[in-house]
């Protein structure tokens, strides 16, 4: 079993952090690849941010207006 970090990408230059806005998946949940995660808030815009593997999702990290900095670990996808 792999296991793949979904981390928090840097969507602009000057963006440090972003708000979870609300998850898509719960743990434990089967997701196909391009399948919707996470919406997040970043300098006043919203973004979705999808999985990037096929597989299960586990341990989501953090709640709906919870802050996430940079390259923070949000879930991780096990195929």
């Amino acid at each position: 079993m792999t296991r793949h970090e979904v981390r928090l990408p840097q969507l602009s230059m000057g963006m440090s952090d972003a708000e979870i806005i609300d998850w898509y998946v719960e743990d434990g949940e089967e997701v196909a690849a391009d399948a919707d995660l996470v919406e997040i808030e970043a300098e006043k815009a919203r973004q979705m941010i999808v999985a990037p593997h096929a597989g299960v999702v586990r341990d989501l990290q953090g709640d709906s207006g919870d802050v996430v900095d940079v390259r923070g670990l949000l879930c991780v996808i096990e195929s």
